[in-house]
């Protein structure tokens, strides 16, 4: 379309969009828009009601990939929503310019709320708003997501029976506040008798250089009794889930295969990125226990930490 003519002589919309999107490289052109929106309330109308729908997918929503077939009916929904706005809000005689712009959300908002209909079907237009609206949430989610800092791939295929998820989780409750130390005490004797009392099997508390033990916490998973003990220093923790082995081999709890056999071939099994604090996690056997530290020190750091005083 040339942009060099006189605005009657193309579509006004397609002026507009080529305005708001910065192609009219004529400056004469831009002038005569700018003042068209100024002077003239039919288009002052139009350019404000496609200004909000760009708005709305350009300023509020970040980029996401959806299916076109999907893009185009939002967009040409949201464009009869639009259309039927500035129908019914054309310039009338006797209304002045200032009339029309002080009324303008108020004309929208009625046009928004009132029904449309998809094929015999009614429907208030508010109803698609909504539609609109969590799709957005969605997109913005699902790009948010992406961003995650968390890359391991156990972690991020994890089940709910996942060890490793299963500790992070409760990690992150934990140093929340979320969930309470149930047995506080810094002597690491009577923590393996509590969690021998109350949990059947012999816990796992190392005395960790530079870390104070602050205590324990017990729940049921699945019938499954769980260890949860906690060690501070400062603004760092560490945090050791405990549980028998025999989950693994009943199918209570899942670790990945791959693991293990990491554990078994040199010891431990150890990560970073697996939250988006790039916490360090390590797995170890112990006996007829099973281990998952979780801890907000760096993985060299936590490497030294393991091979001194926890393995």
């Amino acid at each position: 379309m040339p942009m060099g003519l006189n605005t009657t002589a193309f579509n006004s919309d397609e002026l507009i969009t080529s305005y708001i999107d910065n192609q009219i490289s004529d400056p004469d052109l831009i002038k005569q828009v700018e003042d068209m929106i100024k002077n003239d309330v039919r288009f002052y109308n139009k350019y404000h009601a496609e200004l909000l729908t760009k708005k709305l997918f350009n300023s509020r929503i970040k980029e996401a990939e959806l299916p076109r077939e999907t893009y185009l009916k939002v967009t040409n929904s949201i464009n009869f929503l639009a259309e039927k706005h500035r129908e019914n809000y054309a310039l009338k005689p006797g209304y002045s310019a200032q009339e029309y712009r002080k009324n303008f959300w108020e004309s929208l908002i009625y046009s928004i709320s009132a029904p449309v209909r998809f094929g015999r079907v009614p429907v208030p237009r508010y109803a698609f708003s909504v539609f609109v609206l969590l799709m957005a949430a969605s997109a913005f989610y699902f790009y948010n997501s992406k961003e995650s800092r968390i890359k391991n791939p156990y972690v991020l295929a994890g089940t709910e029976k996942s060890i490793m998820v299963l500790a992070l989780n409760s990690f992150h409750k934990i140093i929340s506040g979320d969930v309470k130390l149930d047995y506080n005490s810094s002597n690491g004797a009577e923590i393996e008798r509590y969690v021998k009392e109350k949990a059947d099997f012999q816990a796992y508390v190392p005395c960790i250089k530079d870390y104070n033990l602050q205590g324990c916490m017990l729940n049921d998973y699945n019938g499954r009794k769980l260890a949860h003990i906690v060690y501070v220093s400062g603004d760092d923790y560490i945090y050791i889930f405990q549980t028998r082995m025999d989950a693994i081999t009943r199918h209570e709890l899942d670790l990945p295969d791959p693991v293990q056999n990491e554990i078994i071939k040199t010891k431990y099994y150890m990560c970073d990125e697996v939250d988006d604090n790039n916490c360090t996690m390590t797995l170890w056997f112990k006996d007829n226990v099973v281990c998952a530290s979780m801890t907000t020190m760096p993985k060299q750091k936590m490497v030294n930490t393991f091979n001194t005083c926890i393995k």
